[in-house]
């Protein structure tokens, strides 16, 4: 079955910003969020997949967020990239209260959670620790947050923002695919649809940028990867990436100058899904 999305007036057009110049944005973010992925490992029971210190792109607030923790007073807390902010959000989905990131250092903000969890009613402080390393930044090491102009950070949230609404509708049109999460190891966004054959899966994302590209992209991956000796052509400007990891590729650079980025995209997508499912044979 297609996962064939359509355009969305929803889409904000990227590009403000040269892709390669997200960087330090991406990773100030990154390191951010563990603060609100520290909310969930202290205070949500674990699971074996670690879906619960995944977040979910709140499109009202423009941030990134854990699930709804139980206390007598439940909360959620979410990281908003544009302007660096922490969030704690009320189960009617209004913010009670809003940190600021910019200036202030990792310990700040985890004192601000722990302030947060006790007005709550939770009696134990959050942990920082975490189970995966992320890439490496400053503010690891106690530097103080910083946004600069701030037009990384907006063009990232835009980033995000388009790939919540590409991903939420090819998760509700495609038989198998998982609810759209944020995940905090590798900081992507995506859906994962399982085939027939469970064992067989393809995962269709964003990353924010990492090891392999420098810049955001979208990636459509297969699992278990196929040979790769005679893959299919695919639409819309992507590739195949081989080294490390076997599936398609479309980096921003390769579509934020095109006047229909939403259509570049959705080409790519539709036509590597069909790949993988070919590959894959389902």
């Amino acid at each position: 079955m297609s996962t064939s999305i359509m355009s969305d007036a929803r889409w904000v057009r990227v590009g403000d910003l040269a892709p390669a110049e997200l960087s330090d944005a991406r990773r100030q973010c990154h390191h951010a969020v563990q603060i609100a992925v520290s909310a969930a490992i202290s205070y949500l029971p674990a699971r074996s997949d670690d879906s619960h210190t995944a977040l979910t792109w709140d499109a009202r607030r423009r941030a990134l967020s854990t699930e709804l923790i139980t206390a007598p007073r439940p909360f959620r807390i979410g990281m908003r990239p544009e302007d660096l902010a922490l969030l704690a959000i009320g189960p009617d989905g209004r913010a009670t209260s809003t940190f600021d990131l910019p200036g202030r250092t990792i310990t700040d903000g985890h004192a601000w959670l722990g302030a947060i969890a006790a007005e709550a009613g939770i009696g134990t402080p959050p942990t920082s620790r975490k189970h995966y390393e992320i890439p490496d930044h400053a503010v690891a090491k106690g530097a103080p947050f910083s946004t600069g102009s701030r037009v990384a950070f907006h063009e990232l949230s835009r980033y995000w923002a388009n790939a919540a609404v590409v991903l939420d509708e090819v998760a509700r049109s495609t038989p198998g695919a998982s609810d759209v999460r944020t995940w905090p190891h590798h900081f992507d966004i995506a859906t994962l649809i399982t085939l027939a054959d469970p064992s067989r899966t393809i995962g269709v994302g964003l990353s924010p940028g990492d090891d392999s590209y420098d810049e955001p992209y979208w990636y459509v991956g297969p699992r278990p990867y196929p040979q790769t000796a005679a893959l299919p052509a695919l639409a819309g400007g992507g590739h195949w990436h081989t080294e490390g990891w076997v599936g398609a590729a479309l980096p921003a650079s390769a579509f934020v100058a095109r006047p229909d980025q939403r259509g570049q995209v959705t080409a790519f997508i539709d036509s590597a899904v069909a790949a993988c499912r070919s590959l894959l044979g389902g």
